[in-house]
């Protein structure tokens, strides 16, 4: 029988965690003690915060030192770590030392109630550290304890602090709904006594702080890529037990099953390995450490990822494969379409359609392809779909019949060299009776200051701001072969009617806009931003109030497009009265309304402003057959929204919806499910002819 090894304490949600708590922290620290905190909120950011937080009040001087275990990976801006706060309210002055999923290191503050939250650098390390001494906040962070980097060092000028203030230990998902955990060891300076959510965080947080327990961590996985990698755990503490049988759990990226394997048997602390040599290759795996300890204990580490090598690797070429059937192919415009793909590049199959299995191939930090083995309806949640890490391919065409559709959120692509293919998005109200700023969203767009971006065969529909935009700062951006339309004209956006198409973002450079379908929006089809460089090659515009609307310092070439049913006196191409710097080359662009194509406040030019290598326009006469036939996520299979749309285009049908309900609603599609037989090489022309397969069904 044990006596008072160990102690363990939890608090759900709001409230005080009571005397139990009393003295737990008693002195600088107390050793084998794990703080593991479980926090929703959109972020600790910006003028207001919404997170979890664990601390006390205190008076006067301060010194908060902590190691942060990790971060769950529930967004690559998920955070953890000591905060101060002048008060608890969410948009309180506060300082925090961070740290992030990827092991990164830094400080932010908000210098007064209200005001922007400004950050300071930005390194690997895992112990945090908060000192105050009279009106001088320092952050330091380290690998070591006790070896200290400082990062910043406030004034009083700097961060406005009462001498009574809020401490302790802080984190958030940045995912709102979503709960993220973060684990904490060897805390001093500090005695939280209450736990507690501050600001919107939908989903409760809570605090487990356990003493005298066993302590086991996930080390590094060596030979990553290779065909058996090695795993590495460290048993450091057996909490009072004589003994643990140590081993790990494993699992496929998304599937939800752990696996086991064979354990070792340690009386001390020490290491214990895992080779992986019977797993599947060109796979993505968690993996975790685990400790059972004699005495009915268990310690799990945080959970690793690697990747497996292709067992026929370098075997087979990777051909180009067939042509996309429409005129243009993801490679035709400025951005070059997955360059890092090749026949080593790891698969993640998705084999439900859910929101859980799709975010967490998308949030994978890696080279990624991700696969379909399930077709439907994927219902977001209310919530944005990220792809927050660099070189993720989704390959919709990969899906079943009748395919991939995303419903109540925004596919959001934070990250360059992506590629996405052959899929729906349709955003719709989501239920919303009253305008709300939080869900005035386009259905898919780029983010800021993203580059070599492919969005191609999308169906982008119902949205509440723009269909389909790229954000701004952006380079080297292709939009091909979509169906951008419906977008609610007087829906819940708090600007009032919003019915947009695109946007391209200010200072967006080398957007290529590429046998799309633009119809049943207002305006903006496209609205190129001020200091964008844009090329507007053969798309169908339908039943508009504004065409494409240039700002100041433009560049366009714009040609063989086919603005079709205009609803407006306004020109085709346009910019606002006085502008000078709105420059364009035109060129075989077709109407049937009686408007002009250009309006005198845009400066045609001879010579195109731009345009990319080996790009060939079709004849404007050929321009609404081709794209009739050719947009939308899958030209061959299509759904029944998408088939609706272009047949009112086709008829020249003229409408505008404030709802998705005016149209029969979010889809419901067929879960059909097929094993993917994805070949060892030739991952793109294998790509490439499932492509095929949903765009002309050859």
């Amino acid at each position: 029988m044990r006596t008072n090894r160990r102690t363990f304490l939890r608090t759900i949600g709001a409230g005080s965690i009571g005397a139990a708590a009393t003295g737990l922290f008693a002195g600088s620290s107390v050793a084998a003690t794990v703080v593991t905190m479980v926090g929703g909120g959109d972020d600790i950011w910006g003028t207001a915060d919404a997170f979890h937080y664990y601390y006390t009040e205190v008076t006067g001087d301060f010194d908060v030192v902590v190691q942060n275990v990790g971060v769950e990976d529930t967004d690559s801006w998920a955070k953890g770590g000591p905060m101060v706060r002048d008060s608890l309210d969410p948009a309180a002055a506060n300082v925090m030392v961070r740290r992030r999923p990827n092991g990164e290191a830094s400080m932010q503050y908000r210098p007064s109630d209200g005001a922007d939250t400004t950050s300071v650098g930005g390194t690997p390390a895992d112990w945090l550290r908060l000192v105050r001494s009279g009106d001088t906040i320092e952050t330091y962070h380290s690998t070591e304890n006790g070896n200290w980097t400082l990062v910043e060092e406030l004034g009083a000028s700097d961060v406005a602090l009462g001498d009574s203030v809020y401490l302790g230990l802080a984190v958030t998902s940045h995912d709102t709904g979503t709960l993220c955990t973060a684990s904490f060891q060897n805390l001093s300076g500090v005695s939280p006594d209450t736990s507690e959510d501050i600001g919107d965080v939908q989903v409760a947080g809570s605090t487990t702080v356990e003493t005298g327990v066993p302590l086991v961590s996930t080390g590094e996985v060596t030979d990553d890529g290779s065909a058996a990698p090695t795993v590495t755990g460290e048993l450091t503490d057996l909490g009072g037990a004589d003994s643990a049988e140590c081993y790990f759990e494993y699992r496929e990226v998304p599937t939800e099953e752990w696996e086991t394997t064979e354990s070792t048997t340690l009386s001390s602390p020490g290491s214990f390995t895992f080779e992986a040599d019977d797993l599947t290759g060109r796979r993505y795996y968690e993996v975790r450490a685990v400790a059972d300890t004699s005495d009915g204990d268990t310690a799990r580490g945080l959970t690793a990822l690697f990747s497996t090598g292709n067992p026929a690797n370098g075997r087979s070429p990777d051909h180009a494969g067939p042509d996309s059937a429409s005129q243009f192919g993801p490679g035709d415009g400025f951005a070059e379409a997955a360059p890092w793909l090749d026949n080593d590049t790891p698969l993640i199959k998705i084999r439900e359609p859910s929101r859980a299995q799709l975010q967490r191939a998308v949030r994978v930090d890696g080279e990624r392809l991700v696969v379909f083995e399930t077709s439907g309806t994927v219902d977001l949640g209310v919530r944005d779909l990220q792809i927050p890490f660099d070189k993720c391919y989704i390959a919709g065409q990969t899906a079943p019949s009748p395919g991939i559709t995303l419903v109540k959120g925004r596919l959001n692509v934070s990250a360059n060299d992506c590629v996405v293919q052959h899929l729906r998005v349709r955003l719709g109200d989501a239920g919303y009776d009253e305008p709300t700023e939080d869900w005035a969203l386009d259905a898919v767009n780029t983010a800021d200051e993203t580059e070599n971006n492919v969005i191609d065969h999308v169906s982008a529909s119902w949205s509440v701001d723009e269909c389909l935009s790229v954000g701004y700062r952006t380079e080297n951006t292709t939009v091909s072969n979509c169906l951008v339309a419906e977008a609610l004209n007087d829906s819940v956006h708090p600007k009032g009617p919003h019915g947009y198409g695109s946007l391209i973002g200010n200072n967006a450079e080398n957007v290529a806009l590429l046998g799309n379908v633009w119809a049943f929006n207002t305006d903006r089809h496209p609205r190129l931003k001020e200091g964008t460089e844009s090329v507007v090659v053969n798309n169908v515009v339908h039943d508009f109030e504004d065409g494409t609307w240039m700002d100041p310092d433009t560049d366009a070439s714009i040609e063989g497009n086919a603005y079709l049913d205009p609803n407006t006196d306004e020109a085709n191409v346009f910019a606002e009265d006085g502008v000078e710097t709105a420059i364009a080359h035109l060129a075989d662009n077709y109407t049937n309304g009686d408007v002009p194509m250009v309006d005198d406040d845009v400066t045609v030019v001879d010579e195109r402003p731009l345009w990319p290598d080996g790009l060939e326009a079709m004849p404007s006469d050929d321009t609404v057959d081709h794209n009739l036939a050719n947009v939308g996520a899958r030209p061959a299979d299509r759904t029944p929204t998408d088939e609706r749309i272009l047949q009112n285009v086709s008829d020249g049908v003229r409408y505008n919806i404030d709802s998705q309900e005016a149209v029969g609603g979010y889809p419901d599609l067929e879960v059909n499910a097929r094993k993917l037989d994805v070949p060892n090489g030739g991952t793109r022309a294998w790509l490439r002819a499932k492509a095929r397969e949903v765009e002309a069904g050859e």
